[in-house]
């Protein structure tokens, strides 16, 4: 997906002698795909995400996001990307002291949708405006 704005440009980028992607699906705000790693029997689905700054929209990409996998095919579902929200105070440097709205509606997503959030890993991976 192209840049829009101040938000950078979207994208997905694999070995097709590796893996093999089909059912793309892409809009502002996520790419999705489903994987095959070639020679084996692994199949599932990717998805990278650029969620935006104002929190309805955040929400509203999320119960998308929960709707087009509800009937996914196969249960491996990786996320990944920037999604402008966290689920721990840890992972927040400055402003309030409690979770908002946004972050307790993204922990619902997570349990709901059997994920894994992975563990904060000291800002290596995280914009800090630095």
């Amino acid at each position: 997906m192209n840049a829009s704005g101040a938000s950078r440009g979207l994208a997905i980028v694999w070995d097709e002698r590796a893996i093999m992607l089909t059912n793309i699906h892409a809009s502002k705000h996520f790419i999705q795909a489903t994987f095959h790693i070639t020679g084996t029997n692994v199949h599932g689905h990717l998805t990278n995400v650029y969620f935006p700054q104002e929190a309805m929209n955040k929400i509203d990409i999320l119960n998308t996001l929960a709707l087009i996998n509800s009937e996914r095919t196969h249960p491996l579902w990786i996320r990944g990307g920037d999604f402008n929200m966290i689920t721990k105070l840890e992972e927040k440097r400055v402003g309030r002291a409690k979770l908002d709205n946004e972050s307790i509606h993204l922990k619902i997503f997570i349990q709901d949708n059997w994920l894994i959030d992975m563990p904060y890993n000291n800002g290596i991976y995280t914009w800090d405006n630095k």
